[in-house]
């Protein structure tokens, strides 16, 4: 029981560790800038914290909306991609990138057709956020520790009884936590995408200056991310385009 409490603490710990917020004295510095309608000083105050390694919704929300109204449609796409990885179902999020998306030139077409079951499944696990799931989990675990210490030390047979109810109902919550919190994490890591930020991208047949030009991409067009090699990513775009595309071009949304 000891060792069991001592892992339980420990890993509460660190999880809380992980929860911190992070503060940049540019957030403050960039609402003031953009609230004054200097959209290009707010982009840098709020970049800056953004390359400090802040890795917060709001802040990337708050940086696409500043893009857009610089009139860099390629970097607020960007940001509001990198926002929604961070808080999948929030809707002012979602309807600024499809209405930034919407003044792209390129389109490619897509399956409309949407299966319910999956559609309502993604619903719940986005219905919050990544660093919201910590901090319930990190409740659990807390709860779980003092229900496993009322365990150890009531005298009454059915109130150890309840509490180990109670720890076992708590534990299958966490683990469903848990695995959706998982799956965000994976997909964080491997489900790579782009954006192109320049005022067009060469897709060429091989990383290199040399290659054979395939396609161009024009600003704000989105691809999937194969891999880097060197100064290009290869990156995919329906079932048509595959290439490569340099880096300097495009901004890497993970």
């Amino acid at each position: 029981m000891k060792k069991t409490l001592f892992i339980l603490l420990t890993f509460a710990f660190a999880l809380g560790s992980a929860c911190a917020t992070e503060t940049c004295a540019g957030l403050e510095a960039g609402t003031k800038a953009y609230n004054e309608g200097d959209f290009e000083r707010a982009v840098d105050e709020w970049r800056s914290c953004a390359d400090s390694g802040i890795n917060d919704a709001d802040l990337f929300y708050n940086l696409g909306n500043a893009y857009f109204r610089s009139g860099k449609l390629g970097f607020s796409i960007f940001y509001y991609k990198k926002a929604l990885r961070l808080r999948a179902n929030d809707s002012d999020i979602q309807h600024n990138l499809k209405y930034a998306q919407a003044m792209t030139r390129d389109k490619v077409d897509e399956d409309s057709e949407e299966n319910p079951i999956l559609n309502a499944l993604f619903q719940a696990h986005h219905a919050i956020s990544l660093k919201t799931q910590l901090w319930i989990m990190l409740g659990i675990f807390w709860a779980i520790a003092i229900a496993a210490v009322l365990t150890r030390i009531s005298l009454r047979e059915k109130a150890r009884n309840i509490y180990t109810g109670i720890i076992f109902g708590l534990t299958i919550i966490l683990g469903v936590f848990g695995a959706s919190a998982g799956y965000k994490i994976f997909v964080l890591e491997t489900d790579i995408t782009g954006v192109v930020t320049a005022n067009d991208a060469d897709v060429t047949s091989a990383p290199s200056d040399k290659s054979q030009t395939l396609n161009t991409l024009s600003e704000g067009t989105s691809f999937q991310v194969l891999s880097t090699q060197g100064n290009f990513a290869e990156i995919q775009l329906g079932e048509k385009i595959k290439g490569f595309v340099k880096l300097s071009d495009v901004g890497i949304v993970k």
